[in-house]
């Protein structure tokens, strides 16, 4: 049995995560632990729903447990760099590991660092000065919902 991409109801939720985080990202600049672990522990919680609706924990685990080491990728870019990389978004990444399988999480992943390229190259070139940091979570969120629309990852949205 295969391991489920998701329902449209975990596509909201995921989808509000992602906002709440992103809006939090712009604003402060700092992503909060307790919205960080909420959604970690949903996302858990539907992969433990998962697993007593019959799915084998072994599909389980090898559809979602992968997607973890592009968190732990992210997390090691934030301490070479100096936190030019955030942690939280080291963090978000490894928890959106429960929510996606992890060829869905390296899609979205690599469709928010284009996405998140292009103001950058943009301001290099019309200013012609680097941007040295940005909020990276908008660009995951933004990702996410192209993506989704799409259907390039957990089917078009209803």
């Amino acid at each position: 049995m295969k391991a489920a991409a998701g329902s449209p109801a975990e596509a909201v939720l995921l989808g509000i995560w992602l906002t709440l985080l992103s809006a939090e990202d712009i604003r402060s600049g700092r992503l909060s632990l307790r919205l960080l672990a909420a959604g970690g522990a949903a996302g858990l919680l539907l992969r433990a729903v998962d697993c007593i609706s019959g799915v084998p924990a072994g599909t389980l685990c090898a559809a979602y447990l992968p997607g973890l080491s592009a968190g732990a990728l992210l997390l090691a870019a934030a301490r070479i760099t100096r936190e030019s990389v955030g942690y939280g978004d080291g963090i978000c990444i490894g928890l959106m590991a429960f929510w996606l399988p992890w060829e869905e999480l390296l899609t979205l992943l690599l469709t928010a660092l284009l996405l998140c390229a292009l103001p950058g190259l943009a301001v290099g070139l019309i200013r012609g000065r680097r941007v040295k940091t940005l909020p990276f979570l908008p660009f995951v969120a933004g990702a996410y919902l192209l993506l989704r629309v799409f259907g390039l990852i957990g089917g078009a949205l209803p």
